[in-house]
């Protein structure tokens, strides 16, 4: 750990002036309750003693009203309630209510002369505008999570349900180049990556070190939770996006419990698009069976509750690279030049020799045919979790409670990742354990003051193991992903070890709560990157460089004869010359245009500490009225060479405010700075790749030399070299299969030696990876405006405006190039020029090192902007139904998806033209859920309820790829076609209709059988994914096909808009590739006491 005389300075300033180290995030997870007690003139009462008491664990507290009436209940935990008030002269007043997670109720009294008791029952739902609340906020309550139909029993897809939040985990594009090893949230807030969430059980984080969400508690286990998504207070830290407070269930004083199965099987879902398995539908089957059960071991005092569930489940990955049998065949501009040539007598046997040298056979190149083949049509897999939770509350005293909780979870889940163009061989096997245990404390010192001190460790270990353990990876761009990913293996080991605390103290209508906390997290990680090795092939090969390569074509000397010829007798057909091979012509030739390859150190051991602050103030201005306002304060010390940023101050202010003071609208807004957790994998990719400490650990990344003039094999030479060494990448690639390796004297600059590659720090066109200066944590300036009106009849209508503008994002760029003037690419005449390592004649390099192939800088420089109109209809559950209702009309923009470097721009010297439509732009999106209970009373139509979902949304932008290096930057991820910006695609819509039926018979009032009817995807609607957004072209021929724009009749695209194709197969450029499931059907039985 890496500690400075002023951090530490600091640090200590922090906990003195707090004399708690307190978490800001303590309070998400419960509840508040406010209120004015007055007299039957309207007169308020001061003095009244107000007196709550929780009915399922017989814990009370009291409160006592200001002077001008006034009474405030904090740290509540979510549940029900007996509220009474007493004042002498006065009748008592009491109500039961229900408080859920993050609510600010509102429950005044009032009092009349006298001495009788009078009682109101205040339903939950009856307060229908929270006029206290200033964020934008949504709660998914029990009701919801019991009764609406979410498939895998994810819990966290609950907060799809809610405005302005998407699903991160699935972009369109064929290609997704983010690392599995980092994964994120899996939400997208305000347009974001997923990264930048937090997401917290019970008040304590539930994240790994790269943000995403360590499965940490069965959905049978929560209680309900909400979801924060813009303008949150202070007391909130640590996320720079939006916020999932959850909060788990426990004992009371009765005895309850719960056993449930779930279970689906083929034999009743419908059969997937992409399931072209000849021999029937592919295997799918699952079941999740669990239960739970709480109750009391000494009444009113201490409570335990126990939840295990078991999620088991065996499909299939749908791989289709042979549905196009017209990828084995020469191309329309090859075949053209080939008939051509055969009615020639002297170029005959070349026509008849390329041909079938173009011509993908089992006979001519056996390897391709099998490869394909044996990774194509359908794969079953398992996937098995299980998960144990326990919690233990204590009641101390009415002023002193506490609880302990524990976890674990244990999963094994095959096959991730195959599917669509990716080969079961790239997929992988992850392998993960999570524990963690949590011990909170909970004091109040008075009416006024409350503290509450939480300690949290867990534990998370975290396997990806390749399907394929040898490697390399072979990319064949468009075609098909095969081989070892080039990531893995990777192995991490996370212990966290936090401390929270949050302080509130009460004075008059002011709430002041302050706090800080206390992060020490220790991460191990041992990750082979590109250990494997890759292989990249594409269209970037001219075919005359491929006749001139093949002796039995004439090599060079036969080329120049047939370029003569053409030349004089058919010049049309010269273009054919210069367009390239595609990319599995390439693979069949041994013709990878790039490759690359590393050794070293994979492990990598850091500690990530972090120590934050707030204060804020709730200030109640009048009853109608309410002012949010505080800042936060946070020291971020990561590992290794990422540096302490010390001005982290995140100043915040939000309001609520009811116009008429008749509870029936509230006006909110609110803006503040947020800031987010860096990604540890940042700081350990650059202490691997980058040479921290010592050069001993350096990974050494290899590529193409674009000139011989050092000696250096070429990516064709190492691919054939590697290929007889290893007997056909049937082990891994070791340091020692390099030293033989050389050149052929053909392909050397006059005078130069043939060398061998030496990987080690210096090796000529190594890749390096480091940090950039001013490198910090992620920002975001949020703002928020709504309004929020009582409808009458139990309806809400809520319209908002959300804005969001991300700064300090990181990026990954090669700061290497300095300035572009090589000529324009023949193989990209509507882009702009190429880059010149090594200088010819009239030259000079672009470059400042054109021995190092990349150096790639991991900056926060990167931008984004959201702007989102929500309207949102909601009715809690009364008179037997409940509705959610919600469009979210957004655009989200950015410059990056993600922080590795295949995502880099296109162009390294001006990385702004790379800001366009976020891969997470979702412009429209509309979600209606519901559940309906059966008013009836009747022995057959009695205790039904039907839960429907519909979620309809438009497509998100796809990034149109060339499939090589256009611009000769060394890259091949990121070049477009043409002048085409960034995401300039767009996928298809999505539609999609589930339903829960379900039917309940009572032994007793709290005793009950369900079973239950749910189907996903009821009207079976295909919803297209995956889009194959390789072109390999940046023009189109008449019939519409993506060709180099070096073929006569070729039309360069001066539309980049462009749309999935269903005219095309999955290996055709814009053809899809996979689809959502089907409509499955799964049946439930429960039972609860």
């Amino acid at each position: 750990m890496r500690h400075t005389t002023k951090m530490i300075a600091m640090v200590i300033g922090m906990i003195i002036a707090c004399s708690f180290t307190a978490f800001a995030q303590a309070s998400g997870s419960t509840a508040e309750l406010r209120g004015i007690v007055s007299d039957s003139t309207g007169a308020v009462i001061p003095g009244a003693k107000i007196t709550l008491t929780d009915t399922s664990k017989g814990l009370s507290r009291t409160a006592i009203t200001d002077s001008e009436g006034n009474y405030t209940f904090v740290n509540l935990i979510p549940g029900a309630y007996e509220l009474k008030a007493e004042a002498k002269g006065f009748t008592s007043n009491s109500a039961k209510i229900e408080l859920t997670v993050g609510q600010q109720a509102n429950i005044p009294f009032a009092l009349a002369t006298g001495g009788l008791e009078v009682k109101v029952d205040i339903v939950a739902g009856s307060e229908i505008v929270e006029t206290s609340r200033t964020e934008q906020s949504s709660t998914i309550d029990q009701k919801q999570i019991t009764n609406l139909p979410i498939n895998r029993r994810n819990f966290l897809d609950y907060a799809l349900l809610t405005p302005g939040v998407t699903d991160s985990d699935n972009i369109a594009d064929s290609s997704d180049f983010r690392v599995a090893q980092t994964p994120q949230s899996g939400l997208s807030f305000g347009g974001n990556n997923g990264r930048g969430n937090m997401v917290q059980v019970d008040g304590a984080e539930t994240l790994n070190s790269s943000g995403g969400v360590q499965a940490t508690i069965s959905q049978e286990g929560v209680q309900e939770f909400q979801v924060v998504r813009n303008s949150f207070s202070a007391e909130l830290g640590g996320a720079s996006g939006g916020v999932v407070n959850i909060v788990s269930k426990s004992g009371s004083n009765s005895i309850h419990g719960s056993a449930f199965g779930l279970f689906r099987d083929k034999v009743f879902d419908a059969r997937n698009a992409f399931d072209f398995n000849p021999g029937g539908q592919a295997p799918f089957n699952r079941q999740q069976y669990g239960g739970s059960i709480g109750g009391p071991i000494k009444k009113d005092k201490t409570f335990f509750f126990l939840v295990g569930e078991r999620f088991s489940q065996k499909r299939s990955s749908f791989v289709n690279l042979l549905n196009d049998p017209a990828i084995f065949q020469p191309s329309a501009s090859q075949n053209s030049l080939l008939n051509y040539l055969a009615t020639v007598p002297s170029f005959a046997p070349l026509a008849t020799g390329a041909r079938a040298a173009l011509t993908t056979t089992a006979t001519a190149f056996p390897r391709t045919v099998k490869l394909f083949t044996d990774a194509s049509g359908s794969f079953p897999f398992s996937e098995y979790q299980t998960q144990f939770t326990g919690r233990l509350d204590h009641n101390f005293s009415d002023k002193s409670t506490g609880y302990l909780r524990f976890n674990i979870t244990d999963g094994v889940f095959e096959n991730q990742a195959a599917g669509a163009l990716t080969a079961v061989s790239r997929g992988r096997k992850v392998d993960s354990f999570v524990g963690g245990v949590v011990a909170s404390h909970n004091y109040q010192f008075g009416p006024t003051a409350f503290n509450e001190v939480k300690l949290q460790y867990s534990y998370n270990r975290v396997g990806f193991i390749p399907n394929d353990k040898n490697g390399p990876e072979f990319n064949i761009e468009g075609y098909g992903n095969f081989g070892r990913d080039i990531f893995l293996p990777s192995q991490t080991f996370e212990r966290h070890y936090d401390v929270y605390d949050n302080f509130t103290y009460i004075l008059g209508s002011h709430t002041i709560k302050f706090g800080g906390s206390l992060f020490f997290h220790d991460v191990s990680t041992t990750s082979e990157t590109f250990f494997g090795g890759r292989f990249n092939f594409g269209a970037a090969i001219p075919l005359g460089n491929v006749i001139a390569l093949n002796p039995a074509f004439g090599g060079p000397a036969g080329l120049t004869q047939l370029t003569q010829f053409l030349t004089a007798n058919n010049p049309s057909l010269l273009p054919a010359l210069s367009t390239p091979i595609n990319a599995l012509q390439s693979f069949n030739f041994g013709l990878p245009i790039i490759y690359q390859q590393g050794f070293g150190d994979a492990a990598a051991d850091s500690w990530t500490n972090r120590y934050m602050m707030y204060i804020q103030d709730a200030w109640k201005v009048s009853n109608r009225f309410t002012l949010n306002f505080g800042v936060r304060y946070a020291i971020h010390d990561e590992p290794f060479l990422v540096p302490t940023y010390f001005r982290d101050w995140q100043p915040r202010a939000s309001f609520s405010w009811d116009p008429k003071g008749d509870g029936k609208t509230a006006i909110r807004g609110g803006a503040g700075m947020f800031v987010g957790f860096l990604n540890n994998a940042v700081a350990n990719v650059t202490r691997e790749l980058g040479g921290y400490p010592d050069p001993t650990s350096i990974f050494i990344v290899l590529a193409t030399p674009t000139t011989n003039a050092f000696g250096l094999p070429r990516s064709f030479d190492m691919f054939s070299g590697l290929a007889a060494a290893t007997n056909f990448f049937s082990r891994p690639i070791v340091r020692g299969d390099l030293a033989n390796i050389l050149p052929p004297a053909s392909a050397l600059a006059p005078g130069v030696v043939g060398r061998p590659i030496t990987p080690g720090p210096g090796t000529p066109l190594e890749v390096r990876f480091r940090l950039g200066p001013n490198y910090r944590n992620p920002v975001t300036y949020q703002a928020s405006l709504g309004i929020q009106r009582d409808l009458g009849g139990g309806f809400s209508l809520d319209t908002g405006y959300m804005f969001v503008r991300g700064l300090h994002i990181t990026r990954n760029r090669d700061a290497n190039p300095f300035k572009i003037s090589g000529p324009v690419s023949a193989l990209n005449p509507n882009g702009g020029p190429t880059f010149v390592r090594f200088a010819g004649a009239g030259q000079t390099t672009d470059y400042r090192n054109p021995l190092i192939l990349q150096d790639n800088i991991y900056e926060t420089t990167a931008n984004s902007f959201y702007h989102a109109l929500t309207a949102q209809i909601s009715r809690r559950f009364s008179n037997f139904f409940s509705i959610n209702g919600h469009y979210t009309w957004s655009k989200a923009i950015d410059e990056v998806t993600d922080f590795n470097s295949d995502f880099s721009a296109q162009n390294p010297l001006n990385v702004s033209l790379d800001r366009a439509l976020s891969s997470f732009d979702q412009r429209h999106r509309a979600v209606i859920s519901g559940v309906i209970a059966s008013p009836f009373d009747n022995v057959v139509a009695r205790d039904w309820s039907i839960s429907p979902i519909f979620v309809a949304q438009s497509g998100r932008p796809i990034n149109l790829l060339l499939g090589f290096d256009a611009n000769a930057d060394g890259r091949s991820q990121s070049d477009r076609p043409g002048r085409a910006g960034r995401n300039t695609g767009t996928s298809e819509p999505f539609y999609s209709f589930d339903m829960r039926v379900s039917r309940r018979f009572f032994v007793k009032e709290s005793r009950f059988l369900e079973f239950t009817f749910e189907a996903f995807n009821l009207f079976n609607r295909t919803n297209m994914l995956g889009i194959n957004n390789v072109l390999g072209g940046a023009c189109t021929d008449s019939g519409g096909n993506f060709i180099p724009c070096t073929l006569t009749g070729a039309t360069p695209l001066s539309n980049f808009s462009l749309n999935g194709r269903y005219d095309r197969k999955p290996t055709q450029p814009l053809g899809f590739t996979s689809a959502a499931d089907p409509r499955q059907i799964q049946l439930g039985v429960r039972f609860n006491w």
